[in-house]
């Protein structure tokens, strides 16, 4: 399979995976049940996991290291946008202390992407 057109299916992932992340802010800012339901729930893994899935795939198709900055900051990054958002889109929290922390993940998923389109150096 050629390889610009996995990258490219890669980018349309990061996209989609944005915007359910964005969408599940903003029910969770307006208090829905829906947040949480597993259907919400399923595609936002599914999503996050082929981004991640093909992004591991593109890396070893590129023979890249693990070792790389390139490829650990990305990994790292997108670890921590999976644990801020999950920890902010749980109940129970109170509403500063989760938009918080969905902001926190915001910032770790741009920032993946800023270092995915070389706008930024990465940090290891």
């Amino acid at each position: 399979m050629d390889l610009s057109l996995l990258i490219k299916a890669h980018s349309g992932i990061a996209i989609a995976v944005l915007i359910i992340y964005i969408v599940r802010g903003a029910l969770m800012l307006a208090n829905s049940p829906k947040t949480n339901s597993a259907t919400v729930l399923s595609i936002a893994s599914i999503f996050t996991l082929l981004l991640f899935g093909l992004g591991v795939y593109i890396g070893f198709a590129q023979n890249l290291s693990f070792a790389d900055g390139f490829i650990l900051t990305k990994i790292i990054s997108l670890l921590l946008f999976v644990a801020f958002g999950t920890i902010a889109l749980k109940k129970g929290l109170s509403k500063a202390v989760a938009s918080g922390l969905w902001l926190l993940g915001l910032v770790a998923f741009i920032y993946a992407s800023l270092i995915a389109t070389h706008k930024l150096a990465p940090l290891f």
